[in-house]
């Protein structure tokens, strides 16, 4: 083989890279899918909200009854953080809907050997962590919902990251 044959060819595109990519499309897809119908659609009415508080209510009286009192504050968080979601219904999803299409965008460019398309997913994965810090304080989030946001985006970013050596430009 000739040193001009060797610059010109392209090393194959991992499988594992594509699998991530596949996986990543549906994900993004789905929920892109679903906060654009938010951002279109009508915002809750006051039938789902009065469910969702329902909801929020069994969850705490089941916890009692499992003699996990302690942990109802978790629940109280989240029933805070679902109020507020709601009341910024529109702002919330079209927010979460730019963060999705950056994700989408990062993954492309990811799968065509831009770099920049790594770069990209990393403010995604951050951007969707932080979200819920937009319309909230710090301490009416549980610090559960943070953790399990950075260790899912940081496998994810982990996995992209073992495809770097390919992804090149």
């Amino acid at each position: 083989m000739t040193d001009f044959q060797e610059i010109n060819e392209t090393p194959k595109r991992p499988v594992f890279l594509l699998v991530l990519v596949i996986l990543s499309s549906i994900n993004i897809g789905i929920s892109s899918i679903g906060s654009l119908t938010a951002v279109l659609g009508a915002k809750p009415d006051a039938e789902m909200v009065k469910k969702a508080l329902l909801d929020y209510a069994e969850m705490r009286e089941q916890l009692e009854k499992a003699g996990a009192a302690e942990y109802t504050y978790i629940v109280d968080q989240m029933q805070t953080v679902t109020t507020n979601m709601f009341s910024h219904f529109h702002t919330y999803n079209a927010i979460q809907l730019v963060f999705l299409l950056l994700g989408l965008t990062g993954v492309i460019l990811m799968y065509q050997r831009k770099r920049l398309g790594f770069h990209f997913y990393i403010v995604y994965s951050i951007g969707l962590v932080l979200l819920p810090y937009f319309f909230n304080s710090m301490h009416q989030i549980p610090t559960i919902l943070t953790v399990v946001g950075v260790l899912y985006g940081a496998v994810w970013v982990f996995m992209y990251g073992r495809n770097l050596h390919w992804i090149n430009q």
